[in-house]
């Protein structure tokens, strides 16, 4: 029988994860004020794909490989320039109210948002970090049924706390002028303009700038 201290263990990890901001967040945020909850959440899916495959690259001991600091670099710098793109995408874009037949175009399914997570997330060396702390701990625990509960929590629980995000962004939507969102594109754009410059120059030793080590969704 499953202990209950795995599952709430995990559900704890997976809040605290949940809990921080990164581009993914901001991304996740904007994407279901602009372009509704479905896109929100296909965003999500995106974020929750990439998750999983760093936890199976964690629990089979590769995550050692990306943790030299020439993997981190790398990393760091193809994740910042992606994330740059992103933001200078986002940041130009202005928002205009979309016709109905639009809205219902924009409400299919987009491969593009799934994308859009998955890159968001796994280039952030920050969640790779993380991810070593949870796998560890599951490690700890003696039966296979176990470890895998308590990373499955921390799994669902982020997964489900970002698509209460886009619940939530998209109910805020209504009190939203075109004028408010693109304000809003070009915050967010800036951000992760910022952000991504940060990770790129963060590779760089001699300028003696921290690197993310923390810092997730």
């Amino acid at each position: 029988m499953i202990s209950f201290n795995v599952i709430t263990q995990g559900i704890l990890f997976g809040l605290t994860l949940s809990l921080m901001v990164g581009p993914a967040f901001f991304s996740l945020i904007q994407t279901s004020i602009t372009q509704g909850f479905r896109s929100g959440s296909q965003l999500a899916i995106g974020v929750a794909l990439s998750d999983i495959i760093m936890v199976f690259i964690a629990w089979f001991g590769v995550s050692s490989l990306f943790a030299t600091e020439n993997a981190q670099r790398l990393i760091s710098i193809i994740g910042g320039s992606v994330i740059i793109g992103f933001g200078i995408y986002t940041a130009t874009r202005k928002h205009i109210t979309e016709t109905h037949r639009n809205i219902d175009s924009v409400n299919k399914f987009q491969f593009k948002h799934i994308l859009k997570g998955f890159v968001f997330n796994i280039a952030n060396p920050g969640v790779w970090i993380y991810w070593l702390i949870p796998v560890n701990v599951a490690v700890s625990h003696n039966r296979k049924i176990e470890q895998v509960t308590f990373l499955l929590c921390i799994l669902l629980t982020v997964f489900t706390m970002d698509l209460i995000k886009c619940a939530i962004a998209y109910e805020l939507k209504r009190f939203m002028t075109d004028r408010v969102i693109t304000i809003m594109n070009r915050v967010v754009g800036s951000i992760l303009i910022l952000f991504g410059v940060y990770l790129v120059l963060s590779s760089f030793p001699f300028l003696d700038i921290p690197s993310i080590s923390t810092s997730a969704q």
